[in-house]
């Protein structure tokens, strides 16, 4: 057994087949079929379930994901440490996120972190899910709710603030008064599983009584589709929102939900170079960019 039969492995696994795993490592499908049964056959048990749809994980398959996962971050670590004098860290850095923060905080700013840091390649997956850290799809998690546990650094880099919109259109034809401290009857679109975990849905229920539940959506953008289109009120990142000409803010001195931002980094990924650089870099962006993310937006229009 070697490493190489160990990456191979966990591509596999983090793939759950072996067309993602062969793209990643450059290689056919079928020498990734055999390096995953080389380690098998040398550790005589079977890592993988092998069916039609993809590879499934055995709970040997399991255990040796956590083992894997754990030697990848250290031997990372070696080789940072070891190459600390090198002008530039390297290497993939995976993060997970909110599309709020990915789309209008993050992505619009990776050039400089790249102009600066030519040697590090970058990913960003549309999730704030932790499952997708200890499975290694990510290595840096910015998300609005703190872990209750785990194997995880764990910091309050700033905060999000959320409030009440609709359509113009919308509040003609329903007009919702002002100072009102509640909003009754209203049809009104809900946040589906990426939001779940926050407070939103609870805000919803505490603003609103006797409305109809029209919509569920799981994506910013379509929610901010969905109240453009007049289909009801609905609960958006201010950042997003207030930047919309056809949207109004309902009653933002009563209707507004603060939502810190965690940064979140597996305790054997944080003190890899390539993690610091980029935990620092999104530190210092969600810092920077506090007050339009705290809602402070000049554009802001409200009823």
């Amino acid at each position: 057994m070697n490493w190489n039969e160990i990456r191979y492995f966990l591509a596999v696994a983090r793939h759950g087949g072996l067309t993602g795993a062969a793209k990643q490592l450059g290689v056919s499908q079928s020498t990734v079929a055999r390096r995953v049964e080389t380690l098998e056959a040398a550790l005589g048990t079977r890592f993988f379930e092998r069916h039609t749809h993809g590879y499934l994980l055995t709970e040997e398959g399991r255990e040796m994901m956590e083992k894997a996962t754990a030697i990848e971050g250290s031997m990372a670590e070696i080789a940072d440490d070891l190459g600390e004098r090198d002008i530039q860290p390297s290497g993939m850095v995976r993060i997970a996120t909110i599309e709020t923060l990915a789309n209008q905080i993050i992505i619009p700013n990776l050039p400089a972190l790249q102009n600066a840091n030519p040697a590090l390649q970058l990913g960003i997956a549309i999730n704030a899910s932790l499952s997708r850290l200890p499975q290694r799809e990510a290595d840096i998690a910015l998300r609005l709710c703190r872990p209750e546990q785990g194997p995880y650094a764990v910091k309050r880099v700033g905060g999000i603030s959320f409030g009440l919109y609709a359509s113009s259109a919308y509040l003609e034809r329903h007009p919702i008064a002002k100072n009102a401290t509640l909003v009754t009857g209203h049809r009104l679109i809900m946040w589906g599983d990426p939001m779940a975990y926050t407070a939103l849905p609870r805000a919803m229920r505490l603003w609103t009584r006797g409305g109809l539940a029209t919509l569920v959506l799981d994506s910013v953008q379509a929610q901010v589709l969905a109240v453009k289109a007049g289909m009801g009120v609905g609960i958006l990142p201010c950042i997003t929102a207030d930047d919309e000409d056809n949207l109004v803010r309902v009653n933002p001195a009563l209707y507004q939900q603060d939502e810190d931002i965690w940064l979140i980094v597996p305790n054997d990924l944080r003190r890899a170079k390539r993690i610091r650089v980029v935990s620092d870099f999104l530190t210092q962006l969600v810092q920077r960019n506090q007050g339009i993310l705290a809602g402070m937006s000049t554009r802001s229009k409200a009823a």
